[in-house]
């Protein structure tokens, strides 16, 4: 059976915005020789070295950064979607920042990555714990969603979604993690028999979601997402599913 799996990264294969654990490596090490896979994230390529380890950035076909916006093998870029963010959207999300019920703010707001931005009411300069502490507001609140449903109805060219446990990612409609299935196709001689996708954002409408409904609705060859609750439950999902 020929399968290629594709991987959300934060949240999925390490925690969210952490190094992946050592015993999830030990898993994963030996998984990572005997399996096709890629991996897709919404971070930067730098975001994404200090949380995989190396050698499994090497051994995965490709890497797409910035919601499949991005896409690199070796370390060399292949593709580069360029997007420049309107002033009227920087404009609105600095209104949005100024009037959320959230009391905190540690700084890095709003994160051009070239190709997507990336925006934080309680800013990336958090630390671990504060990261926490917003995640379980967000969950009470839905602040997240409602923000992001404001920016599509304010921009209706450009998608905004939820993102890890602090943030939205916006970039032009259409250039979410959907995009990179047809990358793949068009890379690959032989379609494979099977796709599995695994991420962390699908049931909540968050980033990973436009890839499992295009695999979900995909006929040939089939393609299967599922949603994970981190590392460990990924462990479980690739152990008991997909193995002969």
């Amino acid at each position: 059976m020929d399968r290629i799996f594709i991987f959300d990264i934060d949240g999925t294969l390490t925690p969210s915005r952490l190094r992946m654990t050592e015993e999830f490596a030990k898993f994963f090490d030996k998984w990572s020789e005997k399996n096709k896979y890629y991996l897709v994230t919404g971070s930067d390529l730098d975001k994404t070295k200090e949380q995989l380890p190396t050698a499994y950035m090497d051994r995965a076909e490709a890497i797409f950064t910035c919601c499949g916006n991005q896409m690199w093998r070796d370390d060399e870029s292949i593709y580069d979607n360029k997007f420049k963010v309107p002033r009227k959207l920087n404009k609105l999300l600095g209104t949005i920042m100024s009037n959320s019920q959230y009391p905190y703010r540690y700084g890095n707001h709003i994160e051009d990555r070239g190709s997507m931005v990336n925006f934080s009411i309680v800013g990336r300069d958090c630390t671990q714990e504060q990261r926490e502490e917003y995640f379980e507001w967000d969950k009470q609140s839905l602040e997240r969603e409602i923000i992001a449903n404001a920016i599509k109805e304010k921009f209706p060219e450009l998608d905004a979604v939820i993102g890890g446990q602090i943030s939205i990612d916006i970039y032009p409609k259409g250039n979410d993690k959907s995009q990179v299935l047809n990358v793949i196709e068009q890379e690959r001689l032989v379609s494979p028999n099977e796709y599995i996708f695994i991420g962390d954002g699908i049931e909540n409408g968050g980033n990973d979601y436009p890839l499992a409904k295009l695999l979900k609705h995909k006929d040939r060859p089939y393609g299967y997402a599922y949603e994970t609750e981190g590392p460990e439950h990924t462990r479980r999902i690739l152990e008991s599913t997909h193995n002969d």
